[in-house]
């Protein structure tokens, strides 16, 4: 069988990396960039600027909007790039920041509107143009939306959250900046880190790609070993360093490869009740290792020494993987987690949210659909973990 490997582009890893942006800026041959950023990180905006002028290059800044992108106002941030005819962006920020970023270029180089290239999972050929340079610098050791080739919007025409294809040109991912996140931000986009990788596994035999099975590995196993510590452990270097490693090996794994039933069960908790996006993926990872008990046993195989659980040739696999599900428990309640009753979901949300992911698109293009009773059942079985 062949593969592709798509998108492994340019990623600058490591402390001190984002004194790079100005200069990197400049050899791609920008001459005036804006910088949208998180609302939450107003005291980084500065340093940026003065990184990006100290090289002669002129800066903007735009504030991006509160939650995930929505197409209206990805649009405002389009006018203004517009109007200000810059000819470069950075991004800092989580994933929502760099995703705005992302689909914002999309538009400006293929023209129309942002909701022309929100057509889902059956529509990614919606412009090919790319704009350039996009450097994203993540904050957060979460989504992997800097080496991601994907991104996510709510398209407000029809109220759908949807996927869509832009890259960035470069990533920057420093730890200094996910350093200064707080325990519960650190929990919730470290799960996502963890899951996009773990998720990405079960697609393994389905999707033959070497290249994946590295990157999720390796993610998997980081983020299962260090974020109980980047959580507890604020000022903890490595594990801060090692969580920013995590979520770039998730970032490039999903664009290798895609997620698979917890993160339909995360979108459904997050776009029906707006919570986190990573408070819905620890809700799905969790039905995705109760449903691998029984459904998958080839992946409790894969799973088993990434999460430090012994298994024989001989092993029971419904005994390893009750094992599996019981570790990752552990840790959602141990980096202070929440099920989705404690989010204040009715239980009866569990077979609204079985029937709609039977219904969801990303089974087009992930050629292992699961069985949906199964996963009601898991729904059920987690509602109050």
């Amino acid at each position: 069988m062949a593969w592709n490997i798509h998108d492994l582009h340019d990623a600058i890893f490591g402390t001190d990396a984002r004194k790079q942006v100005g200069r990197k800026l400049k050899e791609y041959g920008c001459t005036k960039a804006v910088v949208i950023y998180d609302p939450a990180l107003k005291d980084y905006v500065g340093e940026v600027m003065e990184l990006i002028e100290a090289e002669g290059l002129q800066a903007v800044i735009y504030q991006a909007a509160n939650g995930e992108p929505v197409s209206s106002e990805v649009e405002k941030y389009v006018d203004f790039c517009k109007k200000e005819q810059i000819d470069g962006m950075v991004a800092l920020g989580g994933g929502s920041t760099m995703d705005t970023a992302k689909i914002g270029g999309k538009t400006l180089a293929n023209g129309g509107k942002v909701t022309d290239y929100l057509g889902g999972y059956t529509a990614l050929g919606a412009g090919n143009k790319l704009f350039k340079p996009i450097i994203c610098m993540a904050t957060t050791s979460g989504t992997g939306s800097e080496v991601s080739y994907g991104l996510m919007c709510l398209n407000e025409e029809n109220n759908k959250k949807t996927f869509c294809l832009h890259t960035a040109t470069l990533a920057i991912d420093d730890p200094i900046y996910p350093a200064n996140m707080d325990p519960y931000i650190t929990a919730y986009t470290g799960i996502d880190a963890l899951a996009h990788c773990a998720e990405s596994l079960c697609n393994t035999y389905a999707m033959e790609n070497w290249m994946a099975d590295m990157l999720c590995k390796e993610g998997v196993k980081t983020a299962f070993d260090y974020l109980r510590t980047a959580v507890k452990e604020p000022d903890n270097t490595e594990a801060r360093a090692r969580m920013s490693w995590a979520a770039m090996c998730g970032g490039y794994a999903i664009t290798e490869r895609k997620t698979s039933i917890g993160h339909s069960v995360s979108n459904q908790i997050s776009d029906t009740f707006h919570t986190h996006h990573g408070e819905g993926v620890a809700c799905g990872i969790l039905v995705q290792a109760l449903y691998n008990v029984k459904k998958s046993p080839e992946i409790t195989k894969v799973w088993a020494p990434l999460f430090g659980v012994d298994c024989p040739e001989d092993a029971d696999l419904e005994t390893v993987g009750r094992e599996i599900y019981k570790k990752l428990l552990d840790l959602l309640k141990d980096i202070g987690l929440k099920s989705m009753k404690k989010l204040g979901i009715s239980e009866d949300f569990c077979d609204t949210a079985a029937e709609n992911i039977s219904k969801d698109k990303k089974w087009a293009i992930v050629p292992n659909p699961p069985d949906f009773e199964e996963v009601r059942r898991c729904l059920h079985e987690t509602w109050d973990f």
